[in-house]
């Protein structure tokens, strides 16, 4: 079944994922109820979505994010040598997160910033072992903060950045202050034109204040539970197995996969975030999630058990939209 089609790298996947992603959007554009409401105070989400009130727009903007996201988990899967270069898993298993993630009638901040800190993560990635790497680092930077104005829980993400930095590369006091650069020229750019706007000045700081105090336990979707409960048990499998035999066969792939844990240890703070519901919490960790489990599925050697679990996982992204169809009431 799908297993085969995801083990035969791009070109066997390629039909696969595109009929997912076509035929999970005109689904969603017929869905007529939501099953979580977001509610972020966050800038640019806020100001930007007041404006959008068609269906059809969010539907297509949502997904197009999706996509953008599926791009650069390919591109970090295959060029970045995170796995194996025909596992596919990965891509088709953040596919599913978006689409089980993503609501008919909201635009998705999550899904907008996974991209900005993809696009990131790819940058840093393909740091490794490079020369002249300045422009990249820099660029790296910039995205990720702004990430942080469409959703404040990004900055979990700003210490991982430095991180990854000690992970891939030698110490290098230039490629830091570089980096600070990065980070540091949206939030002056963003002043100025508060300074000039007499409105809403030193936002980023008094939401990252906010952010932080405002923890607490997340609420959850009754729709979500198989799904975060069977993506819990994957993950958890996937690490063990990982553990045991050593998180790849090079040198890289190896220090992706400490990466991950460490994107996995500083989501906490997304999970206890402010307003964070069941479909937040798994676009948050869909970065690590996506690679674990895909890197774990591609390893089973009984096609028939990973059918079993691609099945579990549909069956699980199906009662969400069978919840939002409204047949459960």
């Amino acid at each position: 079944m799908f297993a085969g089609l995801l083990n035969k790298g791009f070109r066997g996947s390629l039909a696969l994922l595109i009929t997912v992603f076509i035929v999970s959007a005109i689904i969603c554009y017929f869905v007529p109820f939501s099953i979580e409401i977001r509610n972020y105070p966050n800038l640019f989400y806020n100001y930007f979505t007041q404006y959008l009130t068609s269906k059809a727009l969010l539907v297509a903007i949502n997904f197009l994010f999706i996509g953008l996201g599926v791009l650069l988990i390919s591109l970090i899967s295959v060029n970045q040598e995170v796995v194996e270069k025909q596992n596919y898993f990965p891509v088709f298993i953040y596919l599913l997160l978006g689409i089980a993630c993503v609501e008919p009638f909201q635009a998705s901040p999550q899904i907008f910033t996974n991209v900005f800190v993809l696009f990131s993560i790819y940058k840093l990635l393909d740091t490794y072992r490079s020369e002249n790497v300045l422009g990249q680092i820099f660029e790296a930077a910039f995205w990720l903060c702004v990430s942080s104005f469409i959703t404040i829980s990004s900055i979990i993400c700003f210490p991982l950045f430095f991180i990854i930095l000690l992970i891939l590369r030698p110490f290098s006091w230039r490629e830091w202050v570089i980096a600070l650069m990065g980070f540091f020229l949206p939030m002056f750019i963003y002043e100025c034109m508060s300074y000039l706007s007499n409105f809403n000045q030193w936002y980023f700081f008094d939401a990252t204040t906010l952010y932080f105090q405002f923890l607490k336990v997340p609420s959850f979707s009754e729709y979500f539970l198989p799904l975060s409960a069977l993506l819990f048990v994957l993950l958890f499998i996937s690490i063990i197995s990982g553990l045991f035999s050593g998180f790849g066969n090079t040198v890289k792939k190896q220090r992706s996969r400490s990466i991950l844990l460490w994107f996995l240890f500083f989501s906490t703070f997304g999970f206890f975030s402010g307003g964070a519901n069941s479909s937040s919490i798994i676009l948050t960790y869909a970065f690590p999630l996506c690679f674990f489990i895909g890197d774990f599925l591609y390893g089973i050697k009984q096609i028939k058990i990973t059918n079993t679990i691609l099945a579990l996982l549909i069956f699980c992204v199906v009662l969400i939209f069978m919840g939002r169809f409204g047949l459960f009431n």
